[in-house]
């Protein structure tokens, strides 16, 4: 499997989770034609990761204002980080890129929390 496949097949396995998810799947279920957005995401990842995608790219990402309307409450950023950590533990057998990606999301979090004023 390559590694645009990999990230695509994790990033699925994350939101078929998390659009069911108790706390935090409406936000997604709100999302006209959501599925149709992961490959996008996976391509964000991917750049997170090594720096390249196979996708194009347009427009260029900003996480931070995609996500503003969403009005993201800090445990449903916890939630969000838990069932990533999950879907990584039981989908990501190569060990580095399971801890580059959990970097990832801590920085991330990091982000979010500042956005979020905590």
């Amino acid at each position: 499997m390559n590694q645009s496949d990999w990230v695509l097949s994790i990033v699925t396995a994350f939101y078929d989770k998390a659009k069911t998810d108790i706390l935090i799947g409406y936000h997604f279920r709100n999302i006209k034609d959501f599925d149709e957005h992961i490959p996008r995401i996976a391509s964000f990842w991917e750049m997170q990761l090594f720096g390249t995608t196979d996708r194009k790219i347009d427009p260029p990402f900003d996480v931070i204002r995609a996500h503003m309307p969403l009005g993201i409450k800090r445990g449903e950023l916890g939630r969000w980080l838990l069932l990533f950590k999950n879907t990584l533990d039981e989908h990501a057998d190569h060990f580095a890129l399971k801890e580059k990606w959990l970097e990832k999301l801590f920085f991330f979090e990091g982000v979010f929390l500042r956005f979020l004023g905590f």
